[in-house]
């Protein structure tokens, strides 16, 4: 990255004649260093600070970018490659509490909070991969991924667990996967594109916005939703008592409204 002279000076008040751009390196964390966040993050929630609050998850992870100034690039670096050895040291403590009534996974809140403020127009390209205890159990549940989601696009490759997009504002989500349940729950706009199947309650009380799912969905799509699109390519189990907006389903190649 280079900085102007006269950049320099403002952000270091730095004087002098010297016009010559000035270089400086950029050093990226480790993937040590980024998994030692998320295991901040794990005993946090091991511990019940989030606790049927998953809000408190996404400003946390918000608080922790500012405070870390990481970059778009460490956020993806982190979920992608820190995330998995961060359960794997914590899961002595996690198997401890898979029986909790209680206890869900919000692994995605806090991403969603660690990417929001530096997505920008940008895309972010994640691969989730989770211990198979973790990842097969009732802890991955929630996850929420793309909560609040507002410009940008996430791409999401295999399983990208349920509250997929919940209260979206803009933007686009990819899932090149499938997907766990109440998928675009309160969307308020953007688009999300599922390519594979989705669980239950799809567009639960969506305000607006786009989702095209490819696959299969399960019961209620469109449960309370008061606006916007909900498109499906596979088969739909039942859809929910809606106050408005549109669903439309594939049929005889092309696409037929669900009244």
């Amino acid at each position: 990255m280079k900085m102007k002279k006269e950049e320099l000076e403002e952000l270091f008040g730095i004087k002098g004649d010297n016009k010559k751009d000035i270089k400086i390196k950029i050093i990226e964390r480790s993937e040590e260093d980024l998994k030692k966040l998320v295991v901040d993050y794990l005993k946090k929630e091991v511990k019940g600070e989030f606790q049927l609050e998953p809000k408190k998850a996404f400003e946390y992870g918000r608080k922790v970018r500012n405070e870390y100034s990481l970059t778009l690039r460490e956020v993806e670096k982190l979920v992608n490659f820190s995330v998995y050895p961060a359960y794997e040291e914590m899961i002595g403590e996690i198997k401890t509490i898979l029986c909790h009534q209680f206890y869900e996974n919000y692994l995605g809140y806090f991403i969603s909070g660690l990417y929001h403020d530096v997505i920008g127009k940008r895309k972010l390209n994640i691969e989730i991969r989770l211990p198979k205890l973790i990842a097969r159990s009732r802890v991955g549940f929630r996850w929420g991924f793309g909560y609040r989601h507002s410009e940008g696009e996430i791409i999401i490759k295999g399983y990208a667990g349920g509250y997929v997009g919940e209260g979206m504002r803009g933007g686009k989500i990819v899932v090149v996967g499938y997907t766990g349940d109440c998928i675009g729950k309160d969307m308020k706009g953007g688009e999300i594109i599922i390519k594979g199947d989705v669980g239950w309650r799809v567009g639960e009380s969506m305000r607006g916005g786009k989702i095209v799912v490819f696959g299969d969905a399960g019961e209620y799509v469109g449960i309370n939703m008061k606006a916007g699109t909900i498109k499906i390519k596979g088969n739909v189990l039942s859809f929910g008592r809606r106050e408005g907006g549109k669903i439309e389903i594939w049929k005889n190649g092309g696409w037929v409204a669900v009244n």
